[in-house]
């Protein structure tokens, strides 16, 4: 069913599905549209365990055995770090969720339209999903899926005319009319199906790739350069084409301001919505500079940044 964003697919989701008295796993590196939800739950009467991941953003699916509780329902995971680009290990935590009969509950908004998502084989009973990342679809459009059968445990985040069964005054039971009330994006979503026809007819490998080469020949720019310090795993393949970096003696917000006014480059500095992967990779308050690329962007694009990190590296030594 179709939602504006990943952030309202997250929030149906979990306020949705949990209740007082449940317990939910999560990662310290998930985004706000999945923290601020689950806090707010919490001081609610749910329990909220957040698994502590390494420094470069990893999660060991080992932690999350030892943290499963008798009265856990379900385990809310990022697919990957909108800071670091760390990949999570969904496939393994799927297994784990599906042998303890969990719910998994998965944050696909960096992810899809650029990593397969077999939602079967992964054993995903619900996935959020943003349009307009990696789907090449307009603002204001997102999803979330739901296996069949889960939707009688979760109640829609609003209720109102659905343009079905209008002779009732009650919600419909049946998907997706139970959670689409009101005019949905329509334009929009059409523009989104458009994104999703051009991915199909590239194919995801062929995308995937064009991004880990692009995202690669960065990091091995930024390594040249002794000033910089990069976050993360620090190989394309762990990771989706975000880079998170610093510049030593410069804030964030100087060298992203520096390479918008210098350089005419946009990228992002702060804490990008997710505090507690910042403290996870040890860079909060400040945060970090993030670049993201995608499958338009090209080899020069990517040497005109680099040469604007070293020309930014050599004025701090002057």
């Amino acid at each position: 069913m179709f939602t504006k964003n990943a952030t309202e697919a997250l929030n149906l989701a979990i306020f949705g599905l949990l209740l007082p008295g449940d317990h939910v796993i999560t990662s310290s590196m998930e985004h706000n549209s999945a923290m601020r939800p689950l806090r707010e739950l919490e001081s609610k009467g749910v329990e909220v365990s957040v698994i502590r991941c390494s420094p470069r953003g990893e999660l060991d699916p080992g932690d999350l055995m030892t943290a499963i509780k008798k009265n856990t329902k379900a385990v809310i995971l990022t697919h990957a770090s909108n800071v670091t680009g760390t990949i999570m290990p969904v496939r393994e935590v799927g297994n784990i969720t599906r042998e303890h009969g969990l719910i998994l509950c998965v944050d696909s908004a960096q992810t899809a339209g650029v990593l397969p998502i077999d939602v079967s084989e992964m054993n995903l009973d619900l996935l959020a999903f943003s349009g307009h990342k990696s789907l090449f679809g307009p603002q204001g459009t997102g999803g979330l899926y739901i296996r069949k059968g889960i939707e009688e445990k979760i109640k829609p985040l609003i209720v109102g005319g659905t343009g079905s069964r209008s002779e009732h005054e009650s919600q419909p039971d049946f998907m997706p009319d139970r959670y689409e009330s009101g005019t949905l994006n329509t334009a929009g979503l059409a523009g989104l199906g458009a994104g999703a026809e051009y991915i199909l007819r590239k194919g995801i490998d062929h995308i995937r790739t064009k991004e880990i080469l692009l995202t690669q020949y960065f990091l091995d720019g930024l390594k040249s350069i002794s000033s910089v310090r990069i976050y993360g795993p620090g190989e394309a393949s762990r990771q989706i084409s975000v880079v998170s970096f610093n510049v030593d003696g410069l804030t964030p917000s100087e060298v992203s301001f520096a390479f918008d006014e210098q350089y005419g480059i946009l990228s992002r500095p702060g804490l990008h919505c997710a505090p507690s992967a910042h403290r996870t990779i040890g860079t909060f308050p400040g945060g970090t500079v993030r670049f993201s690329f995608g499958y338009f962007n090209t080899e020069e694009e990517i040497n005109y940044a680099l040469d604007a990190v070293r020309q930014l590296s050599r004025r701090r030594k002057e």
